[in-house]
C-alpha cells in the first residue's frame, strides 16, 4: 500500500459526501444556465435545444445516482465497517452516465472543431475516442455492479478498464482545447474588433477546457496512487458536471459576444467618422484642396473598417476562418444557422 493510500472514514464516506456536496452545488449551476440558455436562445436550433435538455436530463439524473450512493454507504450502513467495501449499484450506474454526459460534449466539441477547421479528419479521431472512452465506462459499469465490491474491482482485470476511460476523456479534452486554440490563433485578422472577439474565444476555450481536464487528471492520479480510498471517486462525481457547465457556458456565451462586438462597433464609429458625414462636409465646404484630398482618403478607409465592423445577428466561433476575414467572421444568418445545427 502506498503512502497516503490509508482507507479511513474520512478516506472513504468523507471523500464520497464532500464530492456528491460539490457535485450538488455544480448540478444547481447547470440548472441556471440551461434556464438562461432558453430564456435567450428561444430560437436557437432544435438540435441544441435537444443536446441541452438531454445533458440537463443526464445531469439530474448522475445526481440522484450519487445521493443515493451516499445514502447506501453512510446511513443504511451506518456503523457497520465491514460493508465500508461494498459498492453501491447507484454508484456503478453514476459512472455509465457520466460517460454518457462526456461524451455528448465531446462530439458537440468535435463538431465546432470540424465547422472552425473545415477539416472532418480532424474531428473524426476525437469522436473515436470519445466512443472509446464510453465503451470503456460501460465495462466499468458492468464490473462494478457484477463485483460490488472496491477491493475486487481494484484489480487488474477491471481497474485498467477504468484507467484507460479516465485517461481517454482527459485526451479527448486536451485534444479538443489544443485544436480550437491553434485555430482560433491562427485566424486573428488585421482588424481590432475581429481580434477582441478571437481572443475572447480562446480565452473561453483555455477556461472550459483546461479547468474540466485538470480535474479529469486529477481524478485519474489519485485513482492511480491511492486506489484503496475514494478520494478518486469524490472527484470523479465533479466530471459529469464540468462537462455539462462547460457545454452551456459555451453556448451561453454567444450574447455576450455579439455585445462586445457591438460596444466595439460603436467605438470605432466615435473614432472614425462614417462616410454620409465625410460626404457632407464636402458638399459644405465645397471642392477640396489637395491636402484636403489626402485627408479624404483616409477617411474612406477608416470608413470601410466601420462598414465591415457592423453588428451581425449572431457571434460564434464556427464562423471564423483563418482567411476568411470578418466577412466570414460575421457571417449571414444562414452561415449561423448552420453552424449552430
Amino acid at each position: 500500500m502506498m503512502s497516503g493510500d490509508v482507507v479511513t472514514v474520512a478516506t472513504v464516506y468523507g471523500a464520497i459526501l464532500l464530492g456528491t456536496c460539490i457535485g450538488c452545488g455544480l448540478t444547481g449551476i447547470v440548472f441556471v444556465q440551461t434556464v438562461l440558455y432558453f430564456k435567450f436562445y428561444p430560437s436557437d436550433s432544435v438540435n441544441n435545444k435537444i443536446l441541452v435538455l438531454v445533458v440537463w436530463a443526464l445531469d439530474m439524473m448522475h445526481t440522484i445516482l450519487i445521493i443515493a450512493s451516499v445514502w447506501e454507504s453512510v446511513i443504511v450502513n451506518f456503523d457497520k465497517p465491514e460493508l465500508m467495501d461494498l459498492i453501491p449499484r447507484a454508484l456503478g450506474l453514476s459512472v455509465a452516465i457520466t460517460a454518457a454526459v462526456t461524451f455528448l460534449v465531446h462530439c458537440f466539441f468535435a463538431n465546432r472543431v470540424r465547422k472552425l477547421t473545415k477539416k472532418w479528419y480532424l474531428a473524426a479521431p476525437i469522436v473515436f475516442l470519445a466512443f472509446l472512452r464510453l465503451l470503456a465506462a460501460c465495462v466499468s459499469t458492468s464490473e462494478i455492479i457484477r463485483l460490488r465490491h472496491y477491493s475486487l474491482f481494484i484489480k487488474p482485470f477491471p481497474s485498467w478498464i477504468f484507467t484507460l476511460g479516465v485517461t481517454l476523456s482527459a485526451s479527448v479534452e486536451f485534444c479538443i482545447t489544443t485544436v480550437m486554440v491553434i485555430f482560433l490563433g491562427r485566424s486573428r485578422t488585421g482588424f481590432a474588433t475581429m481580434n477582441h472577439i478571437i481572443n475572447s474565444l480562446i480565452l473561453y476555450t483555455l477556461e472550459t477546457g483546461s479547468f474540466t481536464c485538470a480535474v479529469t487528471i486529477a481524478s485519474l492520479i489519485c485513482w492511480m496512487v491511492m486506489r484503496h480510498n475514494l478520494i478518486f471517486l469524490g472527484m470523479h462525481f465533479a466530471i459529469a458536471k464540468l462537462y455539462a457547465n462547460s457545454l452551456l457556458a459555451t453556448l451561453n456565451t454567444r450574447k455576450r459576444l455579439r455585445s462586445d462586438r457591438t460596444l466595439s462597433s460603436q467605438r470605432d464609429a466615435d473614432v472614425y467618422p462614417a462616410s454620409s458625414n465625410i460626404h457632407k462636409s464636402s458638399r459644405i465646404l465645397g471642392p477640396l484642396s489637395p491636402n484636403k484630398g489626402a485627408h479624404l482618403n483616409v477617411n474612406v478607409e477608416t470608413t470601410v473598417v466601420s462598414v465591415i465592423d457592423d453588428p451581425c445577428e449572431d457571434y460564434d466561433i464556427g464562423d471564423i476562418e483563418s482567411k476568411g476575414g470578418c466577412d466570414t467572421a460575421c457571417g449571414t444568418e444562414k452561415d449561423s444557422k448552420e453552424f449552430l445545427h
